[in-house]
């Protein structure tokens, strides 16, 4: 972990947004561990990875988990929510030291997140690129959003799409400092912070996972119900 506790690791990446530090965050959770590890899965959003089709796809995530570099903070499972087989294969194939949760912003840090971040988007001062579920586009999210950009909710990061949405981002993020990429996409936002950090460092770019489906797909995760008072452990 980053500081000393879950809460602490939040306030630290809601403290680096606040100064205006460019950073990249990207999560990995039981699904991307699946596909890290080339295992066949169809998971909880019904996308689906094949080893034996995937392999292009494999290779994006690996590089994304394995990428180091000081403003690249990595989100692992903790052994509070998967077994701790999957915590030490991933703690020992990371390759920075600048590691967190993967349930960062969900459970009991769900409510801080809302509280706090989103007034942060709100307020952002360069634009702000949402890349989430095409089922969200037109709706209103509960903050500003400059450039709604759709995926599919199961193929985004599935090529032929993963390639389009790989240059359409990265055109976006060579165009202009100072930006805020959010991504609400499954392992396409873990792909995008890589990829996206590699062109542009200036940007900071944020994977917020499922924390928005209730504007978007609806409220379709355990923690929005549940877990309000669980902090997660190391």
């Amino acid at each position: 972990m980053i500081t000393n506790s879950f809460s602490s690791d939040l306030e630290f990446i809601f403290n680096k947004l606040k100064n205006g530090d460019n950073f990249s965050f990207s999560k990995y959770a039981d699904g991307e561990y699946k596909v890290l590890r080339n295992q066949f899965i169809t998971n909880c959003d019904n996308w689906t990875f094949d080893p034996q089709l995937n392999k292009q796809e494999h290779r994006a995530l690996f590089s994304s988990f394995q990428y180091s570099h000081p403003d690249y903070i990595i989100g692992i499972s903790c052994p509070c929510c998967q077994p701790i087989e999957q915590i030490q294969w991933m703690r020992n194939n990371v390759k920075t030291s600048i590691i967190t949760w993967a349930n960062l912003l969900v459970n009991g840090n769900y409510d801080f997140f809302k509280k706090k971040f989103f007034p942060l988007f709100n307020k952002w001062e360069g634009l702000v690129n949402l890349i989430a579920n095409k089922n969200g586009l037109n709706k209103e999210m509960p903050f500003k959003v400059d450039n709604y950009i759709p995926i599919h909710p199961n193929k985004g990061w599935l090529n032929p799409d993963l390639l389009d949405n790989i240059n359409k981002t990265k055109e976006l993020a060579r165009n202009e400092n100072g930006q805020l990429f959010l991504f609400s996409g499954g392992p396409l936002g873990n792909i995008l912070a890589h990829q996206l950090h590699l062109i542009n460092q200036n940007n900071t770019y944020l994977d917020i996972g499922s924390t928005i489906n209730p504007w978007i797909t609806g409220k379709n995760r355990g923690y929005f119900y549940h877990n309000k008072n669980k902090n997660c452990i190391w």
